[in-house]
C-alpha cells in the first residue's frame, strides 16, 4: 500500500468510504499517514548497559559490535520488524549478525565473538529475537552482536565515541533509524620483530 501525502484527499476517501455505510478503524489506526519514524518507535542505547557499548577489534583482525539497545511500539497497530543493520561512519559491505548458537550446532546458551574470550548468554541477546511483531507498548530490549571485516579508519583511536546508526525495517519498508554512540576498542599495537 502506498502513502498518501495528501492528507485532506486522503480525508475524503476515508469520508466517501464512511457515507457508503463502509466501516472503518479508530483514526489514529489507519494506515497511509506518513508519520515521522520517532514516533512509532523508539530506539535508544539501552541505558544501564552503556559500558557495553562498544566496537571490538578481534584477534583475527575483524571488529565485533557489541550493541545494547531497547526498542519499543508507541503507537496503536502493529510493526512487523522484518530486518535490520548497523552502519557505522566507514563502509562495511561484509557486517552481519551473529547466528543464533542454537541453529549452529554450538553451545546453545552463549553467543560468542570470533576468538574472543567473552561469552554473552542467549537470553540477553536480541539476535535471534529482532525479526519480530511490536504491538503498542511492546519491547524488545538486549544486546545486538555483530561482525565485520572492513577496518574502521586510523582516525577512531582506541576509546575514541563513533556514531553508528541502528536501523529497522518494517512490513511497509520503512526504516526506522537513530544514531547510538559505541566505544572503540582496539588492540595494543604489536611490537614488530626484526
Amino acid at each position: 500500500m502506498s502513502q498518501i501525502r495528501d492528507i485532506g484527499a486522503l480525508a475524503q476517501q476515508w469520508h466517501n468510504l464512511e457515507e457508503t455505510g463502509i466501516p472503518l478503524e479508530p483514526l489514529e489506526n489507519r494506515a497511509g499517514i506518513a508519520r515521522s519514524p520517532g514516533c512509532i518507535l523508539t530506539i535508544r542505547s539501552e541505558s544501564h548497559r552503556l559500558g557495553q557499548s562498544e566496537i571490538r577489534e578481534l584477534k583475527d583482525g575483524r571488529f565485533g559490535y557489541v550493541l545494547p539497545v531497547f526498542i519499543r511500539r508507541n503507537l496503536p497497530g502493529k510493526t512487523i520488524i522484518r530486518d535490520s543493520w548497523i552502519s557505522p561512519p566507514w563502509t562495511d559491505a561484509t557486517f552481519e549478525w551473529l547466528e543464533d548458537p542454537k541453529d549452529l550446532g554450538q553451545h546453545p546458551s552463549w553467543y560468542t565473538l570470533p576468538r574472543d574470550p567473552e561469552q554473552f548468554a542467549r537470553v540477553e541477546v536480541l539476535n535471534h529475537r529482532i525479526r519480530c511483531v511490536l504491538s503498542r507498548g511492546d519491547i524488545r530490549e538486549g544486546l545486538l552482536l555483530g561482525v565485520g571485516c572492513a577496518r574502521p579508519p586510523d582516525m577512531y583511536k582506541n576509546n575514541d565515541r563513533v556514531s553508528v546508526a541502528l536501523t529497522v525495517l518494517d512490513q511497509w519498508d520503512f526504516k526506522h533509524s537513530e544514531k547510538l554512540e559505541m566505544r572503540m576498542n582496539r588492540l595494543a599495537a604489536r611490537v614488530k620483530t626484526t
